[in-house]
């Protein structure tokens, strides 16, 4: 599903529907934005004076941390928040692990170079060839050396294609794929005592937010089903399954078209809605910026290479290479429709048909920290290019 790289882009459908589902709308936030900004402005001078002197100034920067902490994490730090310059520092963890990383016996040619990150490819003959003999469960997984593999071909694809544009070439559709799982790094959201709010740091999957074109809102999608079973057996132990709590989730209106978006529920893993990464005071203190106009580089993710080998295309623009498109949990403009998150960031809130099958997925989880066995990892800052 190849995207139009411009300011109306978009990606069309799989069976060449080409309306305008995806076209980008102004947002309303900016009046809100530029009426604080302009409030502080006018609060901060006492006189004519002042207002001269303080304009030769620069503008003063602000930063806060938005929620708890916990041992080394932190909630987002978060700079020049009602700025479309701002930044934000998040703690990472390690938690779980995924297949990611793809072992090849010699050259790779699958994806385009700059798609990819370091340590996505393992080159090693042996290896492969021990993966080759190996015993595999009905789940494909193995282990060999005290690490464990996973194995697919293009049966076990999302959508599998030998020549489409920033997509997985699978050149051989019967041929075994083989990959390492690798521990799965997530960004601290929030933190309140000792239950943290995380969003994977890379996308690790790509899964249609439904499996037939209808109406469905999140409760009775097919992503959710799966995120709370396959998804969730496959990344967790059943130790590290015990420090995951039931999240209750809130599922508002479309912001903009008031679409309904189905019953609250209670899940262990869950998307993100329309209000936590714009439209609402939770967005700017998880760390996202408060609107959807700008392509905001705290929304950009990249997938990994397992993520791309089940479907998820990726962009091949300079400032986004590598990075895929992700569903929200929130209905469109119809419910047959879902908001995505573009690969620059930017918010499409119209929403794309729900059967599209080539978006990554970015979950999101709450542990409690005090049962969870985790790992610390490097901080990531949003003004980070490759990540």
């Amino acid at each position: 599903m190849e995207k139009r790289n411009n300011d109306n882009a978009r990606h069309d459908e799989p069976n060449a529907i080409k309306d305008n589902i995806t076209m980008k709308l102004k947002s309303r936030d900016w009046s809100l934005v530029l009426f604080v900004v302009f409030g502080l402005a006018m609060l901060s001078s006492c006189s004519k004076e002042d207002e001269e002197e303080e304009s030769t100034q620069p503008p003063t920067t602000t930063e806060r941390y938005t929620g708890d902490s916990y041992g080394e994490l932190n909630s987002p730090l978060v700079k020049n928040e009602v700025l479309q310059s701002h930044e934000t520092l998040w703690s990472c963890l390690y938690f779980g692990s995924y297949p990611a990383n793809e072992v090849v016996n010699g050259t790779f040619d699958a994806v385009d170079a700059y798609a990819l990150a370091e340590g996505d490819i393992i080159t090693d003959a042996a290896l492969y060839a021990q993966l080759e003999q190996a015993t595999w469960d009905e789940a494909d997984d193995t282990e060999v050396n005290d690490r464990r593999y996973h194995r697919i071909n293009a049966l076990g694809a999302v959508a599998a294609s030998g020549n489409r544009l920033q997509h997985y070439r699978w050149n051989d559709p019967t041929a075994w794929h083989y990959f390492a799982y690798a521990p799965i790094k997530w960004r601290v959201l929030n933190i309140k005592g000792s239950k943290a709010l995380l969003l994977a740091h890379r996308m690790p999957d790509s899964h249609p937010f439904h499996d037939r074109q209808e109406d469905v809102s999140w409760s009775n999608s097919q992503i959710r089903l799966w995120l709370n079973s396959d998804f969730l057996d496959r990344a967790f132990t059943p130790a590290e399954r015990e420090a995951i709590d039931e999240t209750a989730v809130t599922n508002e209106r479309n912001y903009y078209f008031g679409t309904p978006c189905g019953p609250d529920t209670h899940d262990r893993v869950f998307l993100l809605s329309e209000a936590e990464v714009f439209a609402s005071p939770r967005a700017v203190d998880y760390g996202f910026f408060p609107s959807d106009g700008p392509n905001d580089p705290a929304r950009r993710f990249c997938s990994t290479l397992y993520a791309k080998c089940r479907g998820a295309w990726w962009s091949p623009e300079s400032s986004s290479a590598g990075n895929s498109f992700w569903f929200l949990r929130t209905n469109g403009y119809t419910m047959a429709n879902a908001v995505y998150v573009g690969d620059a960031g930017d918010i499409y809130n119209r929403g794309i048909l729900n059967t599209c099958n080539d978006t990554a997925l970015l979950p999101a989880i709450t542990i409690d920290l005090n049962k969870a066995c985790y790992t610390v990892a490097p901080a990531f800052s949003s003004s980070t290019i490759n990540q």
